[in-house]
């Protein structure tokens, strides 16, 4: 857990802005290897589903950073060891190298949320099941910020096997709380992903005035970028501007994502993405509309750069949704445009209001009604030495690091220091 009012912040940048995909010098960063992972259980509980969870079941298994309010990271380099998704992470409930405190479950989510609008206390399983399982206070929280981190680089597959890769569940989870209560002016900016097993970044529940922007995520499981307001209080003031997508899906052999999903919301936009997909001869067609053997639940994998869905994952488009997507880039690896599918496709009878043009006027931060969504109209049926102790009891290796917390300059290096690289044993000249 990252404590309130702390900074950490490596030594060096690891993005190199003109490639992102480039590895830095392990020299000069910093780096932060998770010692354990889910390797083989794919029936390991994990969301607290049908109560196969205790209290303190889920810190032991993300591993990662827990960010409470005014808390920035900065400079870091991550490496997670999963090369899973358990099952019962199937509808997604986080395990994000960085989260926010909310539910361990993710809410209902087996069907439309229209009936849950309004039900802000407890946390629910993805079947609606009740549950008191959270991580932190499970409250909301304020003022995160996320600048310039690189995530899941070391152990890439040579061979090009990301079905059986290392990493992470997901770059950044931002939780659905318990009490309803809005998480607020999240910004994750310059956050490159190489690798996850299922989403890349994922604002969950009753997120308010929050960006993503100037990121870089490749080789998922799942979606790279998502807005799931499902049926929270007011999802809104959400921008993700300026993001790279690559290569979505490859770790569950293309059978689920896209480059931005979005699954009820307020308001969100949408803006300046670049979609790198597959190409004409590379998708899978036969999908569309009702799902084939390869993309069992519909046209729903690698088939646009944004899907609205609607129907199921608890989604819900209050009366008066805005959901801007506009000025985006769709292109096969080659750097061709895809012409074969929609860039954006709305699911099904949706009340989803598409709006493809940038507004007249566009303000650089979100400005938010707060207001409760409209019961009215739903859906559609159909520190860091401080820390430090603590990550080895959390699965962290923190390794050859020049840190700041609470703007308190601190070193700290692996405990062993022979390891390979993968596994932590990395030097560095103090600076």
């Amino acid at each position: 857990m990252v404590p309130a009012n702390t900074e950490i912040v490596g030594n060096a940048n690891p993005v190199d802005p003109d490639d992102k995909e480039a590895e830095p010098d392990i020299a000069e960063q910093t780096y932060f290897i998770a010692t354990k992972g889910i390797t083989e259980d794919h029936a390991a509980a994990y969301c607290g589903t049908g109560g196969n969870m205790g209290p303190g079941d889920a810190e032991a298994l993300r591993i990662g950073f827990l960010l409470n309010s005014n808390t920035t990271v900065k400079y870091i380099s991550y490496q997670g060891k999963d090369s899973v998704r358990p099952d019962d992470n199937g509808n997604l409930c986080g395990g994000g190298v960085f989260e926010t405190p909310g539910c361990v479950s993710p809410g209902y989510g087996d069907g439309v949320g229209g009936d849950w609008v309004g039900k802000t206390q407890g946390c629910y399983d993805h079947t609606g099941e009740p549950n008191d399982l959270i991580l932190g206070d499970g409250k909301g929280v304020e003022n995160v910020v996320v600048d310039s981190v690189r995530l899941n680089g070391l152990l890439l597959p040579k061979d090009g096997d990301f079905v059986h890769a290392q990493g992470s569940q997901v770059a950044v989870w931002v939780a659905m709380t318990q009490d309803g209560s809005a998480t607020r002016n999240v910004r994750i900016t310059n956050l490159v992903s190489m690798f996850g097993r299922g989403d890349g970044i994922n604002l969950h529940g009753n997120v308010q005035d929050s960006i993503v922007e100037d990121c870089y995520i490749a080789n998922t499981g799942d979606d790279a970028y998502a807005a799931w307001g499902a049926y929270a209080e007011w999802p809104a003031g959400n921008v993700f501007r300026n993001n790279v997508a690559k290569n979505v899906g490859v770790a569950r052999n293309y059978g689920y994502g896209v480059c931005m999903a979005i699954y009820g919301a307020r308001d969100v936009t949408v803006t300046g993405m670049r979609c790198i997909d597959l190409g004409p001869d590379d998708w899978n067609p036969g999908q569309d509309p009702s799902g084939n053997k390869k993309c069992a639940w519909g046209p729903n994998c690698n088939s646009a750069l944004a899907i609205l869905h609607d129907g199921w994952f608890g989604a819900v488009y209050p009366e008066g949704n805005t959901i801007n997507i506009y000025d985006n880039e769709y292109v096969d690896f080659d750097g061709n445009p895809i012409t074969d599918r929609p860039q954006v496709r709305l699911q099904g009878d949706t009340s989803a209001n598409y709006v493809s043009e940038a507004p007249p006027q566009i303000s650089e931060e979100a400005s938010m009604l707060r207001e409760p969504i409209n019961t009215g109209r739903n859906s559609s049926p159909s520190g860091l030495l401080v820390m430090g102790a603590g990550c080895a009891v959390a699965g962290l290796m923190v390794v050859a690091s020049a840190l700041t917390r609470r703007r308190t300059r601190a070193v700290a290096a692996a405990a062993d220091s022979g390891a390979s690289a993968a596994e932590g044993g990395l030097l560095v000249a103090p600076e």
